[in-house]
């Protein structure tokens, strides 16, 4: 009896990895790698969305992709760790990989390496071509990667786009406060020709432009830093722009970051974003070293005032907000030269229905909304000179005003 079962133990270890390989795409083989064992586990199988967040349980992957959108989780063997991230791998590390598909279809994966306590210390989303898969036609080369702190904060988060150029934002923490951010950009490569010897198809020795690209290095743009009041409260925020290749890069679309982003792949929240209407924007040309802007907040986290100083502390404008519960009614921006009024309304939902541009105190622009669609009115010294309307988006009539109903004589 004891042959027998030694017998049918010799024959189970040599087909157990055969069976394994041909169990189909929920499983991977195990492997021995250094000195540690890597585990295979089934590939969990989710119905999904576009975000790529785990709806629902599925166990199988044929019934799971009868979805619009599916999510594959499985744990992987560090060999197959991208290029790109392989970096910021240790082997104390589980590698979790999870793919997003639309139908049959690849969309996106997301790299999840974890420790021993199962929590999340990189995260890396993207498109496939950015972790070295073939480039689709059409598709970007977007994405992101986090790195996290022993207590899960994120502390460093690099920005891939399409056009190779990448943002770079460092958090910094007192215990578990954020005190300051710096945003880093490098910009797109540019496409530069030097000249290469070849030798032609008949021996012929002459030169030919080989194509090279520049290597841009990272630039500080900005530095955040947070105020707190006694209570814990963020009452205020200081940005510093710092001057690149003689120039300062002002974008004011971005609010200050209130702690560090999050989505679908980063699994904690959302980004607060703040926006200022174009109308303001055109205003505003701020340019050289030093200059710092300042948030101030209210109890609710709400933006009252954003004042903008030069090198010496000059203020060179400001912004105030007016909020009624949770919805701005106006903005202003106000210079020692100019002002500049935003005012909007809301009906009894909530939703925003008009909006008024105001310069010095005149009205230039209006839109009205109404249903689907948006009349746009556009005045000058007061008058009334174009009307157009807009339908989800599109441009269906424009009107222009004739003379006479311009005030003219």
């Amino acid at each position: 009896m004891f042959k027998l079962l030694l017998r049918l133990f010799i024959i189970a270890a040599f087909l157990l990895p055969a069976a394994l390989l041909q169990a189909g795409d929920d499983y991977y083989y195990c492997e021995y790698y250094a000195e540690d064992i890597f585990i295979a586990e089934p590939s969990r199988w989710y119905r999904s969305n576009s975000a790529g967040m785990p709806l629902e349980y599925i166990p199988s992957r044929l019934v799971a992709q009868r979805n619009e959108y599916s999510l594959s989780v499985e744990i992987v063997h560090p060999e197959r760790v991208p290029e790109i991230i392989l970096p910021y791998f240790d082997r104390a590390y589980r590698v979790e990989l999870r793919t997003l598909f639309r139908g049959s279809e690849e969309i996106r994966h997301q790299w999840i390496f974890r420790n021993s306590r199962n929590l999340a210390i990189v995260v890396a989303s993207g498109s496939a071509c950015l972790f070295g898969g073939e480039r689709a036609e059409g598709e970007e080369r977007t994405g992101f990667i986090e790195i996290r702190n022993s207590d899960g904060a994120i502390v460093r988060e690099r920005v891939f786009l399409n056009d190779f150029s990448q943002w770079e934002f460092r958090f910094f923490y007192n215990g578990s406060i954020l005190t300051s951010a710096e945003t880093w950009f490098k910009e797109t490569p540019r496409r530069l020709t030097a000249p290469a010897a070849y030798t032609g198809e008949y021996g012929y020795s002459g030169a030919a432009e080989e194509v090279v690209y520049s290597e841009p290095s990272l630039v500080l743009v900005s530095t955040d830093f947070y105020r707190y009041s006694r209570s814990g409260a963020l009452r205020a925020i200081d940005r510093i722009f710092h001057e690149v290749d003689g120039d300062v890069i002002t974008d004011r679309l971005s609010f200050p970051r209130l702690g560090p982003p999050a989505s679908f792949a980063r699994e904690t929240g959302t980004v607060a974003v703040f926006y200022t209407p174009e109308f303001i924007l055109s205003a505003i040309n701020i340019q050289g070293e030093g200059v710092m802007v300042s948030y101030t907040l209210d109890s609710r986290g709400r933006l009252l005032s954003e004042v903008w100083r030069d090198e010496d502390g000059r203020v060179l404008g400001e912004f105030l907000n007016t909020w009624l519960d949770d919805r701005i009614v106006s903005v202003l921006w106000r210079t020692d030269y100019d002002e500049r009024l935003v005012a909007y309304e809301y009906d009894g939902e909530g939703d925003r229905i008009s909006e008024r541009n105001y310069r010095m105190g005149v009205l230039e622009r209006s839109v009205i909304r109404q249903g689907g669609m948006d009349i746009e009115e556009l005045f000058v010294d007061g008058r009334l000179m174009l009307r157009a309307v807009w339908e989800n988006g599109l441009l269906i009539s424009e009107e222009r005003m004739p003379l006479t109903l311009r005030g003219a004589n």
